[in-house]
This record gives C-alpha cells, sequence and structure tokens, in this order.
C-alpha cells in the first residue's frame, strides 16, 4: 500500500513539472478552423487536451459500465450467495460430524438453497438423514448422487454401508464391484471387497484382491497372509468334504506356503496326509504346527502317524514333540496326560503343578483331580480340583477376538457376531460357557467388518478321542 502511494505521488509530481516547464515557456499557439483563428498559449493548450481526454474517458466508462455493470452485479451477487452456501456447507459439515442431525438438516437446506444443489450438500443431506436414522431418505440422496460422474463414488460408498447395515449382502457385493471399477486403488474400498468376496464365495476374486490391497496398504501383510491362508484352506475342506483326500493335501500345504502359522490348514494337512498313508508328510506337518501352536489334535494325530501300543512309548513320542514348544501350555498340558496314562506320578505332577501356577484352567483341575485319585486315592483332594474346576478359566478354543464367542471349529466368519477373519485358537477371556448363536445383525457386527456373515466352518479339529479322517 505504501509502495502505490509513493509511485502515485511521484507521477502526480512528474506531471507537476512538466506543466510548469511548459507554462514558463514563452510562445503561443494558433489554431486555425474554417474561419475561426484560436490563439492559445502553451499551458492552455496542454490544460484543454487533458480536459478533452478525461471527458472522452469519463463517457467511455459511462457506456461500458451500462452495458456490463448489470452483469457484474449480478456475478457480486451470485459470489456473495456463493461465499454464504459454502459457509453453511463447512458449518453442516462440522454438525455432521459432532452428531448433531437438526443443525446439520438445517444447514443442508440453507446450503442446497443458496448453492443451487451442488454436489456436497447432497452429501451433506444424506448424512444429516442419516443422523436422524431416516434410511430411505438418505438412500434416495445417494441414489441421486449416482447420477452425477464427480459423485457417484461418493454415492455408492453410502449405498454400500446402508446395504451392509441391512444384511443385504448381494447389494453391497454388486455396489462394491461397481466402485471398484471406479476407483481400484481405494484401500477401504479394497477392504470392503475383499471381505465381500469372501463372503459371497468368490474366492479366486479374493485371492487376486490380496495383493493390491497388501500393496495399498488396506491390508497389513501377516493379515493378507492369514486371509490368503484362509481361502485356501476353505478350498481344502472342501475338496476333503468331496472325499478327494489328495487334492485337500494339496491345498492345505499352499495354504501353509502362505502362512506357516496357520494351525488349520496344519491339521487339516495331517489328517489328509495319513488318509493317503504318507506318515512323514503327516508328522511333518505336525511338528511345523506344533512349533507354532501346541494343539490337542495334533499330539494324537502325531501318535497316529506312528502308532505305538504300549504308554511308556506313546509317552516318550509326546515328548519328542513337546520338546519343540517346550514352555507353551499346551506342551505341558500334552505331557501331563500321558505322564498320567504311562503312570508317571512325578512327571505329570510336576507339569500339572507349573500349569496350575501360571495357567489355570478347568482341564488342568480335572487332571490334578485325576492325579489325586489315581496316585494317592485321596477322593478329597480330588474333589476339591473338581469343584475348582466349575469356575476356573477355559481351556483354550477357537475363540473370536472380537466378542470372545467360542466355537468348535475354525470359521473364516464368526457365527455370532459376523467379524471376518477373527477366529483363533486362544485362551477364553472368561469360563466358557455354551453360547446361543443369534442370527448375526447389524447392531452386533463390529466396526471393521461388513456387518453380516455365514460361518464358513472348516473340518472338525475340537478334541475328539480319534483324528478325523478327512475321507471319512
Amino acid at each position: 500500500m505504501i509502495l502505490r502511494l509513493i509511485v502515485f505521488f511521484v507521477i502526480v509530481a512528474g506531471f507537476a513539472v512538466i506543466g510548469m516547464l511548459i507554462a514558463d515557456q514563452p510562445g503561443r499557439v494558433d489554431i486555425e478552423w474554417g474561419d475561426y483563428l484560436v490563439e492559445l498559449s502553451p499551458a492552455a493548450l496542454v490544460g484543454g487536451v487533458a480536459a478533452l481526454a478525461a471527458s472522452v474517458a469519463f463517457l467511455v466508462l459511462t457506456v461500458r459500465w451500462l452495458f456490463r455493470g448489470p452483469r457484474a452485479l449480478r456475478r457480486a451477487r451470485a459470489l456473495h450467495r456463493e461465499r454464504l452456501g459454502y459457509e453453511s456447507l463447512t458449518q453442516g459439515l462440522v454438525a455432521a460430524a459432532a452428531g448433531d442431525a437438526p443443525g446439520a438438516r438445517r444447514l443442508a437446506r440453507r446450503a442446497n438453497a443458496l448453492l443451487g444443489d451442488p454436489p456436497l450438500t447432497l452429501l451433506l443431506s444424506a448424512q444429516a438423514a442419516q443422523l436422524e436414522g431416516r434410511d430411505e431418505v438418505a438412500r434416495e440422496y445417494f441414489h441421486a448422487m449416482l447420477e452425477r460422474r464427480e459423485t457417484e463414488f461418493l454415492g455408492l460408498r453410502g449405498l454400500i454401508v446402508q446395504a451392509s447395515k441391512t444384511g443385504d449382502i448381494a447389494q453391497a457385493h454388486e455396489l462394491a464391484e461397481r466402485a471398484f471399477r471406479l476407483r481400484p486403488d481405494t484401500p477401504w474400498l479394497l477392504s470392503a471387497l475383499l471381505e465381500l468376496r469372501s463372503r459371497v464365495g468368490d474366492q479366486d476374486g479374493a485371492r487376486a484382491l490380496i495383493e493390491r490391497a497388501r500393496r495399498h496398504g488396506a491390508i497389513q501383510p501377516d493379515a493378507a497372509a492369514r486371509r490368503g491362508a484362509g481361502l485356501l484352506y476353505q478350498e481344502a475342506t472342501a475338496a476333503c468334504a468331496r472325499g478327494d483326500s489328495r487334492q485337500a493335501l494339496k491345498q492345505a500345504e499352499r495354504a501353509l506356503g502362505a502362512d506357516p502359522t496357520f494351525l488349520p490348514a496344519g491339521i487339516l494337512a495331517a489328517e489328509a496326509a495319513l488318509a493317503l498313508g504318507k506318515r512323514g508328510r503327516a508328522t511333518r506337518a505336525v511338528e511345523a504346527g506344533f512349533r507354532h501352536k501346541p494343539h490337542p489334535v495334533l499330539g494324537r494325530l502325531y501318535l497316529a502317524a506312528s502308532p505305538p501300543t504300549k504308554p511308556l512309548e506313546r509317552f516318550a513320542r509326546l515328548e519328542r514333540l513337546a520338546a519343540l514348544n517346550p514352555d507353551h501350555p499346551g506342551s505341558r498340558r500334552l505331557i501331563a496326560e500321558a505322564a498320567l496314562d504311562a503312570k508317571l506320578w512325578g512327571r505329570a505332577r510336576q507339569e500339572l503343578e507349573a500349569l496350575a501356577a501360571s495357567h489355570p484352567s478347568v482341564s488342568v483341575h480335572r487332571l490334578c483331580a485325576r492325579l489325586e485319585d489315581e496316585e494317592r486315592r485321596d477322593a478329597q483332594a480330588a474333589r476339591r480340583h473338581l469343584e475348582a474346576a466349575a469356575s476356573a478359566p477355559a481351556d483354550p478354543g477357537w475363540n473370536c477376538a472380537a466378542c470372545f464367542a467360542h466355537s468348535e471349529t475354525w470359521s473364516m466368519v464368526c457365527p455370532v457376531c459376523g467379524a471376518l477373519d477373527t477366529i483363533d485358537w486362544r485362551e477364553a477371556r472368561e469360563p466358557r460357557a455354551e453360547p446361543t448363536r443369534p442370527e448375526p445383525s447389524p447392531s452386533s457386527a463390529p466396526a471393521s467388518s461388513l456387518g453380516f456373515g455365514a460361518a464358513v466352518h472348516g473340518p472338525a479339529l475340537a478334541e475328539a478321542k480319534e483324528p478325523r479322517r478327512p475321507d471319512a
């Protein structure tokens, strides 16, 4: 601003100096026009020319304003309305984020009136309707957004969420595929579509999507490996159900190649190998799985791969297996039970005392009761352990990390809460009780899932007296 004032005063001073120089010069200017003769001094001539130029400039500006003025006024008014509209839109988005449904609706109407229904007002109106629980109204706004190229993707996202809430998996999957064609590298869409393809049984499509989702950060590398192993395991269980033990073994080993820590695939690989008479492959599968996570079925499969005939021989074989992961509670439980069968009371007591101190559970107290009854014939001590078992923490099982529900088998989808890929062999958070299995509902679905799903059950991996053969 100061610089502009300086430049202005310099220009005015320059013209003043030039005017003074002209006025100080002697002489006369004669202008003859027809019968007229005008005599002027140089200063008067310069002043007249300046006045004429100013008059012409004023006239030109006046004519220009008469032609352009109304349009400029309309444009200024439109800009003012647009500024007010975007202020209302911003305030409405803030109100929606804060959960103020009436305020968001009021500001959405004002923004819509000022801006003439631009794309963002549709989104704000849909969000306000969702906050008020008017899902049908929100759906109409989302469908209106599909008609605009710039808002089609946002509309699809809103409809995907609504379809997920209502449990319409087919509609959600169709909408997600359409959104994928528009923006195939959007992380949230890759995660949602991966879940939907898994739920509708499109295993090939889900596997093809895993690597893209991992590259774009939609899924962590370890989760991607586990998800790929789970999909291959589902194919293995399908082959097992058809009685195709060879294909079941192949797919189970591929699942282990994708994620060596995936316990269900290790168990199924051992079962399929035993069904085919491949005892060496079954032994290797059991040992690999036991290193990561000891499971009671693995011990029985290990014995089935090389059946010992005497309790002491079974104990010695299981002891070699437990040495692969000696400090794990599952290994100690396995050795304690084998020692009881072999009547090795000292070793059984040693393992059970360590378990009772670090990981007491239902099975630990029951084994302690058996030890007291068989070694010392102490019925009172055995009864105390059985009473303690009634309130002891549950044994490890196939438990969901989202709702902590117990399942008899591993499945890709939790049959209770509908969460995807949350079931694993882990300790329960509370004493086990047989849960009721209600149909998954949107309110019970975790935020990370799409809100619904049917369980995809694997083979019977729960504890049993004899290992189940895949072709049985």
